[in-house]
């Protein structure tokens, strides 16, 4: 089952940092210059996938004065497309964004590190969601929830997860002690692969595709993305450079789908470009 007009994709190293973390630049950039760079990066993979990056719009985590609700979606609409030159300066809090047919042409997805974002896409209804899933979006059951926001019989809807970390260590002063995101005991039954003293290793991979599949997906539907820990080379990862003390690693990556104008004219010129695939 496949669409033409979905372009799943996600960048490398080579493509450079999706975020403007200080912690992510040489010091003493400023976030001026930091902001630069971003825009001179994500023009790069825009560039071999063939999209605006004004058109890139992505959801912002709960904070304080945004607080959590679990499942939360927002639905782009073509007044905000019209509204904002560049909709990666549209500020929405939620945990998924979702785009229709009124928003063809746009990019949706999350700068990730070590935590899967979940792309859905329903071939019938011509709709995508993304949702960032961290552990703690994991241990509320946000994946369980994106499903039933896009919509859609669940036969026709396409999963591609990020490529992430599938074995999550956790380490404690305490024997014995569970992370703090760890409160959901059904979603993490089964989960710890490894307990040693202190050590634990956490299936993060388990635990998704369970409440995906869970909530009606095909898991033949899920194209699941490689395990990003174990490829220095290829994605930064916020875990390894702690437990590395190389700094260097440290950064973020973009997962994100284009769902481009069925009448539009596009070259398909993916040929040897793993990160980038058609659905």
């Amino acid at each position: 089952m496949a669409i033409s007009n979905f372009v799943v994709f996600n960048s490398t190293i080579k493509h450079g940092q999706m975020n403007t973390g200080i912690n992510f630049y040489p010091a003493g950039l400023d976030s001026e210059e930091r902001t630069r760079l971003m825009r001179e990066h994500k023009g790069r993979i825009a560039k071999e996938v063939g999209f605006d990056i004004n058109k890139i719009f992505m959801a912002l985590q709960a904070n304080k004065k945004h607080p959590y609700h679990p499942g939360t979606c927002y639905t782009l609409t073509k007044e905000d497309v019209s509204n904002y030159d560049d909709l990666y300066a549209y500020d929405v809090w939620a945990d998924m964004v979702k785009i229709t047919g009124d928003t063809p042409n746009c990019v949706i997805g999350f700068n990730v590190s070590d935590a899967p974002n979940v792309i859905a896409m329903n071939v019938k209804t011509n709709e995508a969601v993304s949702a960032f899933c961290s552990v703690l979006h994991i241990n509320k059951e946000v994946p369980s929830m994106i499903k039933s926001t896009l919509g859609g019989n669940p036969e026709d809807i396409i999963v591609s997860v990020s490529p992430f970390m599938h074995l999550y260590p956790w380490i404690t002063d305490s024997i014995g002690v569970m992370p703090p995101w760890m409160s959901n005991e059904a979603v993490w039954a089964d989960t710890i692969e490894s307990s040693q003293g202190s050590f634990l290793l956490i299936n993060l991979k388990k635990a998704l595709l369970r409440q995906l599949t869970a909530s009606g997906i095909l898991e033949s539907h899920i194209i699941m993305g490689e395990d990003s820990f174990f490829r220095a080379d290829q994605y930064y990862s916020t875990r390894r450079a702690q437990i590395t003390g190389d700094n260097s690693q440290d950064g973020r990556f973009m997962h994100g789908v284009l769902l481009r104008d069925a009448n539009g004219s596009y070259s398909d010129d993916f040929e040897g470009k793993s990160y980038i695939k058609r659905i």
